[in-house]
């Protein structure tokens, strides 16, 4: 499992089709994050997993158990302004854990900014 965020049109995408040689990313959504080798806009497939009180979790567990090998990319949705709306302000809060336990089991964490990866881990 890798991850890779960063700012919304900061790069990643590109980055990944070419560190990675990547050639299909595709958007996040459960079906996705179980099968394919990379998907996009995890922080929005959070969204919704918090709109359907599914267990984010246990799909992570399931991820990286059936789709080890995923490559997720995912904008960084905790450093601008706190979001005045409660719903939002717990989306946020969420992708943060989220993120923190994805990076726990990840074998790498890249942060991309100005189209340049910067490994974390």
């Amino acid at each position: 499992m890798r991850l890779v965020v960063g700012g919304r049109y900061s790069g990643k995408s590109e980055f990944v089709k070419s560190e990675y040689g990547i050639s299909e990313i595709v958007q996040a959504n459960y079906d996705t994050v179980l099968s394919e080798s990379c998907v996009r806009d995890f922080h929005l497939f959070i969204k919704e997993m918090i709109k359907n009180n599914d267990d984010i979790n246990k799909i992570i567990d399931d991820m990286y158990r059936l789709n080890p090998d995923v490559t997720i990319i995912s904008d960084e949705v905790g450093l601008g302004v706190v979001p005045m709306d409660k719903f939002e302000r717990m989306w946020r809060d969420e992708v943060g854990r989220a993120y923190s336990r994805i990076g726990e089991i990840s074998k790498s964490v890249v942060r991309v900014v100005c189209g340049i990866g910067c490994r974390i881990k």
